[in-house]
């Protein structure tokens, strides 16, 4: 059986995609990654009309994006999971495995932008965010958990707003010609850039823990994919993504080489 695997248009889901497919291929099955147009929904539509088997989500977006439930006065980890995993029983979809980190948002500014401001949490950049740029990637200025809560949580405002691919973000920064950008808690290019991530002091942001979703999956990739259950911690994925990003390897290269350390071997 040949399975599809959904990815969002990004190192780390195209990473992931092929470590679940490479898995799948040590038990039998063929598999095929099919990357995703950059719009939030597209993965989840693919998944829902059965033109792919199945992606890795994250709850934050699952709850607020996909499955558009209430915000939560202060967010939890287990009660968003449960509040998705039931969301997502009631449209057929499996929740299949917790892979073990959250990939969350954080508002990042250059180091040195921090200590001249005095930059600590995003309060704290709140009372100058109306004089700079900030730049996220295109989604993110419209979806109900990105500026608009934190605009409804922390009332910021900015000068301007660019909508930029996550490799863009960071080199606009890194080059001084915006601000702020949205960082993420797994992406090594914010240590290499020398980035300080902006507590979320108002606990406005979700949670946004990596899981596999799947619909009508046979039993046997279901089981299969069970063995990635809690094994991917933040720190190794942060290193997965910096050999994408800073040593140019490919995603397949990667995989094998993380799945290498569970005994299995493509050499």
């Amino acid at each position: 059986m040949k399975v599809v695997i959904g990815a969002k248009p990004f190192n780390e889901q195209k990473i992931l995609a092929h470590i679940i497919g490479k898995l799948l291929q040590m038990e039998g099955f063929e598999y095929e990654v099919r990357v995703s147009e950059p719009r939030l929904e597209a993965n989840f539509e693919a998944l829902e009309m059965g033109e792919i088997n199945l992606y890795v989500e994250y709850t934050g977006t699952a709850y607020n994006a996909l499955l558009k439930l209430p915000p939560m006065e202060e967010w939890d980890e287990e009660k968003v999971f449960e509040a998705v995993r039931e969301g997502f029983k009631g449209k057929g979809i499996e929740v299949v495995a917790r892979l073990g980190f959250r990939n969350d948002f954080a508002l990042a500014v250059r180091e040195e932008f921090a200590e001249e401001n005095n930059l600590r949490t995003i309060s704290d950049l709140a009372r100058i965010s109306k004089s700079l740029t900030f730049a996220c990637p295109a989604p993110y200025v419209e979806r109900p958990d990105g500026l608009p809560r934190l605009k409804a949580v922390y009332g910021l405002e900015f000068r301007e707003i660019k909508p930029l691919m996550p490799r863009e973000m960071y080199e606009a920064i890194s080059k001084g010609e915006v601000d702020v950008i949205t960082a993420f808690t797994t992406d090594a290019r914010v240590i290499v850039f020398n980035l300080r991530t902006l507590e979320d002091d108002k606990k406005a942001i979700p949670v946004y823990e990596a899981i596999i979703i799947g619909k009508d999956l046979p039993e046997k990739a279901v089981t299969t994919l069970k063995r990635l259950e809690e094994k991917i911690s933040v720190e190794t994925m942060r290193e997965l993504n910096r050999k994408f990003d800073f040593e140019e390897r490919e995603e397949q290269e990667i995989a094998e080489e993380f799945l290498a350390h569970f005994g299995i071997s493509f050499m």
